[in-house]
């Protein structure tokens, strides 16, 4: 049997509407119990967060999971071209974001995207003149090389397309074409680093800490449609399922973000019996967070946390 190096005593509100709590890092088992019947998820970790400000990338994985008010993630007159990256063991349906001192207090909402797909060493950069917003997913062709092969980043106002699976190789004198767009004058043809993550716009957002039209100035659940994500690399930081936000307009001077708690992958969370003292396990590099609810009324669940 393990030796128990410490303990920590928590509790949780628990109501109809569902409550999210992040693990105590590095504690590996969980006992909990309510004094009545309730339900509780178990959501992936949040292992990896980045602030990358068009140029270089800092790194507040510590202050966003740390469970400390005193610390923070500062997303200080964050542009439209800057990016919070945050890496996951598993995609999950949404973030919770812990609202600090320092509010977001301009009009502006997040646009979330998720990591669809991942070079794996072979996938092709082609940059020259885009037409249109090419459709993820379907052949292109090369007009002298006649290759073909299948699109996989190419939006509007792009300046370069990404392919996957040539069928053989694409030339600077190729005029390439999809269904209704192409990438002519070529001016470089080269191969995408393996872990390259591409990434897309989430469906199905609801933003619990918009209040009048300024995100991130209220505690709340930011959730989506659990997309089918792809493993990638971010700053050296591989094999994580990556989601991301830049804001739709410059945020406030100061803004705090005392902590990101992942949501679990759905809400088909497990059934508990009042009463009941439950003890078990957890994989704490793949488990991040509660989430907890009840059919009805409320209650407080009792947690206590085992380092071993």
């Amino acid at each position: 049997m393990a030796r128990v190096k410490r303990i920590y005593g928590d509790t949780m509100a628990m109501t109809t509407t569902a409550a999210h709590k992040a693990i105590l890092r590095g504690y590996t088992e969980i006992k909990h119990q309510a004094g009545s019947p309730y339900r509780l998820g178990l959501a992936p970790s949040l292992e990896r967060v980045f602030y990358f400000n068009g140029t270089t990338y800092t790194d507040y994985t510590t202050q966003a999971r740390d469970r400390d008010s005193a610390t923070h993630v500062p997303l200080d007159g964050m542009t439209t071209a800057h990016y919070l990256y945050m890496g996951f063991s598993e995609c999950p349906r949404g973030v919770y974001f812990d609202i600090g001192t320092n509010v977001q207090d301009e009009a502006a909402t997040l646009d979330i995207e998720y990591c669809y797909d991942t070079s794996d060493g072979t996938y092709t950069k082609i940059t020259g003149t885009v037409s249109g917003a090419f459709t993820v997913g379907e052949t292109v062709t090369g007009g002298t090389s006649g290759a073909t092969a299948t699109l996989v980043y190419g939006p509007a106002g792009s300046t370069y397309i990404i392919v996957k699976s040539p069928s053989t190789s694409f030339l600077t004198s190729d005029t390439i074409t999809g269904a209704a767009e192409n990438i002519s004058t070529i001016t470089a043809i080269a191969t995408e680093t393996r872990g390259t993550g591409y990434f897309a716009d989430v469906t199905g957002d609801s933003d619990g800490t918009d209040s009048g039209g300024d995100t991130l100035k209220v505690d709340g659940l930011y959730s989506w449609t659990l997309p089918t994500s792809i493993e990638a690399t971010v700053n050296g930081a591989s094999s994580l399922h990556w989601v991301r936000f830049k804001p739709s307009a410059t945020l406030s001077a100061t803004v705090d973000i005392n902590e990101i708690i992942p949501a679990c992958i759905d809400t088909n969370y497990g059934y508990f019996e009042a009463g009941v003292e439950y003890h078990y396990p957890l994989e704490i590099q793949r488990v991040g967070a509660i989430e907890t609810d009840m059919d009805a009324g409320f209650d407080t669940l009792i947690i206590t946390w085992i380092k071993t």
